[in-house]
């Protein structure tokens, strides 16, 4: 154990031989380091991905393969189906996430939502089958899929 060492780097040495040094750890866990940034990236495209499978199975039908309002039912329901490609240029190009959030899962704020026309998802997501470890995630990732596919109008 060398003079310089902490407590904490000789416990990790004698514990973890063969792993990550603490310090590559701590380099890791630095913000702005580029392999925090590429994990993180993983991380929100692996979100993506299955926000897109929630989307294919839940949001298809109405909202249309492209996100554009244009699904095979839209044209049956009294509501016109909105752009979901347009939602950041129709809040002043921001991607309203947490708005899109409280919609999908509580229907609030949007006339079909909460309808027979369009319910509330919160709950059809308990259905979701395995793709998401929960129904808040599903939510979640459906959000981050749709602000995946944001475009200017």
């Amino acid at each position: 154990m060398g003079r310089g060492s902490t407590r904490c780097e000789r416990w990790w040495r004698m514990h973890c031989p063969g792993r990550l040094t603490l310090a590559s750890l701590v380099f890791l866990a630095c913000p702005g380091n580029a392999q925090t940034e590429a994990a993180q990236d993983a991380v929100a495209n692996e979100a993506i991905a299955r926000g897109r499978i929630v989307y294919t199975r839940y949001c298809v039908s109405c909202h249309g393969k492209d996100a554009r309002g244009d699904g095979p039912l839209a044209k049956e329901l009294r509501v016109p189906v909105p752009d979901l490609t347009t939602l950041a240029a129709r809040s002043g190009g921001a991607y309203p996430h947490d708005r899109v959030v409280r919609i999908i899962s509580k229907g609030d704020e949007v006339r079909g939502h909460g309808t027979a026309d369009m319910p509330a998802w919160g709950p059809a997501f308990n259905r979701t089958n395995g793709i998401e470890a929960s129904v808040d995630e599903a939510i979640r990732n459906l959000a981050r899929y749709l602000g995946s596919v944001q475009r200017s109008k």
